[in-house]
């Protein structure tokens, strides 16, 4: 994993075009320096383009007419409210029925105003319709194929994770100080292995619990960088998620970016077999999946890709200052990694709270 970052900083000013133009001719696979520089120069910027760590914004992003939210405060319930979004400023509420042994829900005549304000409310659900005519339509309501997140576990999982705050940060000063062929302690590698045997052990656990088509998770571990589109009405109810197979999708999901080594982060070629797998039509639930399988399984990348903006943007803002000026700087700053710390910590607790739902679910199930 060890990497010279001053070199790879100093290459995307001096080299950039020198050394694409010298790897294209000599079909190369990229190199660490080239993916920092395919990073800072994209013009297609990722969902997570500010720091790869952040919160999803996907959840922020618009749904489109037609697709079914509900109050996230109210996924308490046995069967709450579900409302549909109908235009832009507008909600619609289904109320739940019993038919035949089975709870539906069918629309009244009742709305609310769907705001970016009042949106933070609400969460997407997958509903199935039932029947549709002019004055009535009946949809059942998913609920048993949610993963609904217990926040106060997540919580508890957050705070156990607190006791590798050192090890994190010694991983991470690691990976941006070591030269190539700096000889590492025993110190330094129990540290690394604690870090990558934990996000590991998280990426496994994920797989096992979405069981997506190999050709889905093999994107995912390969192109480092996404995208998402809203999709049109006519994709939106006809289609099915090539992740969960469910019929209905929100967005197309866009796969890019140089592979790489996750032990080296240097460049290497694409798996044979995802080359040509870079978009994906999905649910709004399977694509925020994506964004978590993708910040554990590039963790590392990712960290080494923020780390190289934040000094690009000094470099710009005062070229006559020492790139290892600028990076020690940025690693004396502890309130920045401890943020870090906490955006990994994040990714790795949602995992074990959705390995929590589904246990939950399936104890509820089998009494």
């Amino acid at each position: 994993m060890v990497v010279n970052f001053c070199k790879s900083i100093l290459y995307l000013s001096d080299q950039t075009h020198k050394k694409k133009s010298q790897k294209s001719k000599q079909n190369i696979p990229p190199t660490l320096e080239d993916n920092i520089a395919a990073s800072l120069q994209t013009s297609i910027p990722p969902i997570n383009d500010d720091n790869p760590f952040k919160s999803s914004r996907l959840r922020e992003k618009q749904h489109q007419p037609g697709e079914f939210v509900v109050i996230k405060t109210e996924l308490k319930e046995e069967w709450p409210a579900i409302w549909r979004v109908d235009g832009k400023t507008l909600l619609q509420k289904y109320e739940p029925f019993e038919q035949n042994g089975v709870t539906l829900y069918r629309n009244i005549s009742s709305y609310t105003s769907w705001t970016p304000e009042s949106k933070k409310q609400y969460m997407s659900v997958p509903v199935k319709y039932r029947s549709q005519g002019q004055l009535e339509t009946i949809v059942e309501f998913l609920k048993n194929e949610m993963t609904i997140i217990d926040h106060e576990y997540q919580e508890q999982c957050m705070k156990q994770f607190e006791s590798y705050q050192d090890n994190f940060k010694f991983t991470y000063k690691l990976l941006f100080h070591a030269s190539p062929g700096q000889k590492k302690t025993t110190t330094s590698l129990s540290n690394v292995q604690t870090i990558d045997e934990i996000t590991d052990s998280k990426k496994q656990k994920l797989f096992a619990l979405l069981r997506w088509p190999p050709v889905v998770q093999g994107a995912v571990c390969t192109w480092p960088c996404f995208n998402i589109r809203e999709v049109g009405a006519s994709d939106a109810q006809s289609k099915n998620c090539v992740a969960c197979g469910r019929i209905g999708v929100a967005v197309r999901v866009l796969m890019y970016g140089q592979p790489h080594n996750s032990t080296t982060l240097e460049g290497c070629q694409p798996d044979p077999n995802a080359i040509n797998e870079k978009d994906f039509l999905m649910c709004r639930i399977c694509a925020t999946r994506v964004e978590l399988l993708s910040k554990v399984t590039h963790q590392k990348y990712l960290m080494y890709i923020e780390c190289a903006k934040r000094v690009s943007e000094k470099r710009t803002t005062d070229p006559t200052k020492d790139t290892t000026c600028i990076l020690n700087e940025l690693l004396a700053d502890e309130s920045w990694l401890n943020q870090l710390f906490v955006d990994v910590r994040t990714s790795w607790a949602e995992i074990d709270s959705i390995e929590h739902s589904y246990n939950s679910k399936n104890s509820v199930r089998s009494q």
